[in-house]
């Protein structure tokens, strides 16, 4: 049985356009299926407990990056196969899948003939092993990239404007913060590396795109075992406006206030309650938050 949980509201409105689309394929190929709607945030714990896992040949989320972070978890540490059919509005986590056979969205004609490739990729059911991140011992898991700074306050400007302007409102609200962003001190510990330091953005890195696009880790590799986290210290705003168009295409890893650093797990200590970012979907954490690597924890069809 391939258990395809759908985002009916990802991509605005995509990931229930999607659905007479994967039940066509899914027929012709006469394969069993199942279909699970979400209702809402924070019903993971519903969702599975609609899966049979002594059944289950794949959990397959249809929808975008934050649709897949809140369930990744159904395949973390599990024998179970994970799928993706990209219906969000950003879908930033397929650029970073280690895929020989990728197509860029712009290689498809229509949204209908993405969604069959994907649908028949589920079918073939080719998977490759690879890494996720778990969050304060497995409260939550995300696979692309977490973290917190500007980024957070640039992904709440840029929901207002989502459906108005799509992956190009996360680049609108950027230019925004880099007039209005307070940068605030924070302390990290790499692996028993321990430094505080005002930091405009720590990023927890498993994947190298988010925000649209902007491929902010460009050494990631999500097979390879290891976090990658990338730093971006305080610094002038005449000098924020040079970064951030360096960022998306990776051309910030040359600034004298930018560091990549290759660990295992990595600790964000803060004072009170901050906003932590995981593949788009923002968390209030109080303190701190451990993020820490599971190598080869999800098995995901390619």
């Amino acid at each position: 049985m391939i258990y395809f949980i759908i985002n009916p509201e990802s991509g605005s409105g995509r990931g229930r356009a999607a659905v007479p689309v994967i039940e066509r394929i899914m027929r012709e190929n006469n394969a069993e299926y199942s279909l699970i709607h979400t209702k809402q945030g924070g019903d993971f714990t519903d969702i599975s407990d609609y899966i049979d896992y002594n059944e289950a040949a794949a959990a397959v989320c249809v929808g975008g990056d934050g649709t897949i972070q809140e369930y990744i978890g159904l395949a973390a540490g599990k024998n179970i196969r994970f799928g993706i059919i990209p219906a969000g509005s950003g879908n930033d986590l397929i650029l970073s899948i280690p895929d020989p056979d990728f197509m860029p969205v712009r290689a498809f004609k229509s949204f209908e003939e993405k969604i069959i490739y994907y649908t028949n990729k589920i079918i073939r059911g080719k998977t490759i092993d690879v890494d996720a991140v778990s969050v304060n011992n497995g409260e939550k898991y995300f696979f692309n990239i977490g973290g917190t700074g500007i980024d957070i306050q640039v992904l709440k400007d840029a929901q207002p404007i989502k459906k108005l302007f799509g992956s190009s409102s996360y680049f609108l609200s950027l230019i925004k913060n880099v007039v209005t962003y307070k940068t605030e001190e924070m302390t990290i510990t790499v692996d028993s590396e321990v430094e505080t330091d005002k930091i405009l953005l720590a990023a927890v890195c498993n994947g190298s795109y988010y925000g649209g696009g902007m491929k902010v880790a460009p050494p990631a590799v999500m097979n390879d075992g290891l976090i990658t986290l990338c730093r971006i210290r305080k610094m002038p705003r005449i000098k924020m406006m040079t970064l951030f168009p360096k960022v998306k295409p990776g051309r910030h890893i040359n600034l004298r206030e930018v560091s990549f650093v290759n660990c295992l797990s990595v600790k964000l200590e803060f004072n009170g309650k901050k906003t932590i970012n995981l593949d788009g979907n923002l968390y209030d954490f109080e303190n701190s938050v451990l993020f820490d690597i599971m190598k080869n924890a999800v098995r995901l069809i390619v």
